[in-house]
């Protein structure tokens, strides 16, 4: 689990999926399977999209990043 900067949103795995997910509501922003690059190609859509500050973005491009490498034994598809 990551907290990105301004303690807002956690980003960690549950189950095999990655969820990147505000603090207090829970509310998620993007859920996906780590181990499937369309599926992580597609989160990072949503990142860019949201409204996370320009730092928490990049935060959270890093861990899903992260995140997909480890699910892929590093080998990036």
């Amino acid at each position: 689990m990551a907290q990105l900067p301004g303690e807002r949103f956690l980003i960690q795995q549950i189950d095999g999926q990655v969820v990147l997910f505000e603090r207090y509501t829970e509310r998620e922003i993007v859920r996906f399977d780590p181990g499937e690059p369309n599926a992580a190609a597609k989160a990072q859509k949503v990142i860019y999209d949201s409204e996370l500050t320009d730092e928490e973005r990049c935060f959270a491009h890093f861990w899903s990043g992260y995140f997909h490498a480890y699910a892929t034994g590093g080998m990036f598809t």
